[in-house]
């Protein structure tokens, strides 16, 4: 592929300013909104709960190694224009994708009942439990549901999640943060003083056997397997993440659909990505680069930094009064974390913002599960090459309604479901996929454009950890007695 002929028709990265710094964000935005909403509201207290101060490093280095993973996605279909799952499918093979895609098409329903079930758990609690649950879940799906396809008809869909994802991230960010100023004294010391240092998992305390029975029968090692598989996504969120980068139309992603049938016009393989190496084309690309950087970095960012007072909150408040999310109580007890030093009153500002988090991330889910679905399609199938947006959303979402439905009406646990999916393709799928990225950066990328160093160690060492213990926790869910 002629990549100077594309050069030439791509204008100059905009210079760096305030402005810049609010347009730029967008997928990554997304993203963080997602994923914050159920992982910092519920799966990261329940062994912030359990464990305390002793396991932060997990969710530090737990976010920043997806982060990594993450950017390996964004920096090749940046500076190629070619789509992650259609580059895999030409290097490894369509058996890949395919198995991508059917685990992650398994659990996609399992997080549409988690979060369609918490959203309407909200409001079910704060109305005092007046009927079952179910009278509740019901509006919130059919409600988000027609938004959803409302949204869609007008073409709006990407633009309105984005938007909404702004909103919730830097409400919750704000939130968060003033909670732990006012309604808390932290243990600065505990804090930093097990941010950086790995230690070993702690056992349970006798009181987390009355207290979360749900909790006590998961091994601890699946516990804080299900919160660092929730903070900041799996690959169903991330390969829809490097899809909707086309959106915003970067480098070479202006060019993405071209892209696309170019490669199928090869028999086999990738072509040889020969992108221009003078001086003037590296500056114009890398700074392009810097936007798709940028993105991600904030991405993972404020889901760390919105992690962080989540954790702080439960431990200060919770962890002392022997509380933690279980049960049906996933999203009742945190609202402690304002009323015991502010006053009932803040209760309602907990109540409204749990609410939002949560449903969100519910909405959002719908577009990013599509635009992951589309790309792993249009990447595998050369006759699926011009699939459109709709024709995904068509198929995808009754799927996500009947299935995930199915889920809530059945009764499966949502601790158990989510320790199921968060070891699939928050953590196993993840690290499986971070070796092909990796392998495709380092292999068929010209020298000067490859991932430094750095980023190269830590991709290493973040896929040797989550691969193993993926699998480790996926047979922990099985045969809960099986140990290392």
């Amino acid at each position: 592929m002629d990549y100077k002929r594309y050069l030439e028709q791509i204008e100059e990265p905009p210079a760096f300013n305030v402005k810049w710094l609010w347009t730029v964000a967008g997928p990554g935005a997304i993203i963080a909104s997602l994923t914050i909403g159920s992982g910092e509201l519920v799966w990261t207290p329940r062994a912030a709960a359990a464990f305390g101060y002793v396991m932060v490093w997990a969710f530090l280095y737990g976010v920043w190694i997806k982060g990594v993973i993450q950017y390996l996605a964004n920096r090749w279909h940046t500076l190629t224009g070619i789509p992650t799952s259609l580059a895999t499918a030409r290097v490894i093979g369509r058996w890949f994708n395919i198995f991508l895609a059917i685990t992650i098409l398994a659990v996609m329903p399992m997080w549409w009942n988690i979060l369609s079930s918490l959203s309407a758990q909200v409001l079910w609690i704060w109305a005092g439990r007046p009927a079952p649950l179910l009278y509740f879940w019901i509006p919130v799906v059919i409600a988000t549901t027609l938004l959803c396809i409302f949204a869609a008809r007008l073409g709006k869909a990407y633009k309105a999640v984005e938007k909404i994802s702004l909103a919730v991230l830097w409400a919750m960010f704000i939130g968060f943060w003033a909670a732990v100023l006012l309604a808390t004294r932290p243990d600065w010391g505990a804090f930093f003083g097990n941010l950086f240092i790995p230690r070993p998992i702690p056992p349970y305390e006798d009181w987390i056997k009355t207290a979360a029975p749900d909790i006590w029968s998961l091994t601890p090692l699946m516990l804080l397997g299900t919160a660092l598989g929730s903070l900041g996504g799996g690959i169903q969120d991330y390969v829809g993440y490097q899809a909707m980068l086309k959106e915003k139309g970067w480098a070479f992603l202006k060019f993405s659909d071209e892209m696309i049938r170019k490669v199928y016009e090869l028999k086999k393989g990738l072509p040889k990505i020969e992108i221009p190496e003078d001086e003037k084309s590296k500056k114009k690309l890398l700074g392009w680069l810097r936007h798709a950087s940028f993105d991600c970095g904030l991405s993972f960012f404020m889901v760390f930094v919105t992690t962080m007072p989540a954790v702080i909150l439960t431990i200060e408040v919770l962890r002392p009064r022997h509380l933690a999310p279980s049960g049906l109580r996933l999203a009742e007890v945190q609202v402690a974390w304002l009323t015991e030093t502010l006053g009932p009153w803040a209760g309602i500002l907990w109540w409204l913002g749990s609410f939002f988090a949560f449903w969100g991330t519910y909405y959002g889910l719908h577009e990013v599960y599509m635009w992951t679905i589309y790309d792993m399609l249009r990447g595998t199938f050369k006759r699926l090459a011009n699939l459109t947006p709709n024709k995904v959303r068509l198929y995808l979402w009754p799927y996500l309604i009947i299935v995930g439905s199915i889920f809530f009406l059945t009764g499966f646990s949502l601790p158990i479901l989510a320790a199921f999916a968060s070891a699939a393709t928050h953590l196993f799928a993840l690290a499986i996929w971070g070796i092909s990225l990796l392998y495709t950066n380092l292999r068929y990328l010209p020298k000067v454009y490859r991932p430094h160093i750095i980023i190269v160690i830590l991709a290493i060492i973040g896929i040797c950890v989550y691969l193993p213990y993926g699998l480790i926790q996926l047979i922990q869910v099985f045969i809960p007695t099986f140990t290392i």
